[in-house]
């Protein structure tokens, strides 16, 4: 579907990020958020991978197979739950929506302080849910397939979520920084900053990390190519 890109969003008044970022709790530690998920992931994974045993080449499978799985789940929950209010998850759309889209937009995606990571990192807590809901997953993935790829399966998950955040925070770095040296990185955060267009967030690029399924479901945005000279 040909969409014209439209006119740049004016950028917000400052008073309106100030308030956003009144909020923020007075003891919150940027430094904490970041590491404590970091390192839960990579201890997950540490451990997953030291208690593998005599994997077969089937069970690599376990890897891209739970890649896609995430993309997908990447994509439906950021459609259908941050920009919906869904039943009992409204909370989520409420803070996503006029917090993260309210102190960040396309034209003006950059943090201001390290204090806004609270802004732009899921809630500190969500590593830890995240890995209660995929431990009962990894038993019945054992119980179904094999040990091995479920270990796999629990790995690649929790990298999956530590590689989310981390990308996140990359879209939202001043656009000169020296970390889109890293090829490819650029334009993954081109893809974010238009899904920052208030008129394109409820529509168009869902996927935060690839957009594998924005390109399925035809939601990935672009400017349309120029034509004549």
């Amino acid at each position: 579907m040909a969409v014209n890109e439209p006119a740049p969003p004016r950028r917000p008044r400052p008073p309106r990020r100030a308030a956003i970022a009144a909020r923020i709790p007075r003891g919150y530690s940027p430094a904490l958020h970041l590491a404590a998920p970091t390192a839960l992931g990579a201890l997950v994974l540490a451990a997953a991978v030291w208690l593998l045993d005599d994997v077969e080449a089937v069970e690599l499978l376990a890897v891209p197979a739970t890649l896609l799985l995430a993309f997908a789940f990447e994509w439906w929950a950021h459609r259908s739950v941050l920009h919906r209010r869904a039943p009992l998850l409204g909370v989520l759309c409420e803070r996503h929506e006029r917090e993260h889209h309210l102190a960040f937009t396309a034209e003006d995606m950059a943090l201001r302080s390290a204090r806004e990571l609270w802004l732009v990192l899921t809630p500190p807590y969500s590593a830890l849910l995240v890995l209660a809901l995929l431990l009962p997953l990894a038993a019945g993935a054992a119980l179904l397939l094999s040990r091995d790829a479920a270990l796999l399966g629990l790995a690649t998950a929790m990298a999956f979520f530590v590689g989310y955040e981390w990308l996140h925070l990359a879209y939202h770095l001043p656009a000169e920084s020296p970390v889109y040296r890293v090829p490819g990185l650029a334009r993954l955060r081109e893809h974010h900053r238009r899904h920052h267009d208030p008129r394109l967030m409820k529509r168009w690029n869902f996927n935060v990390t690839v957009p594998v399924f924005d390109i399925v479901h035809g939601t990935r945005w672009s400017p349309p190519p120029r034509t004549g000279a």
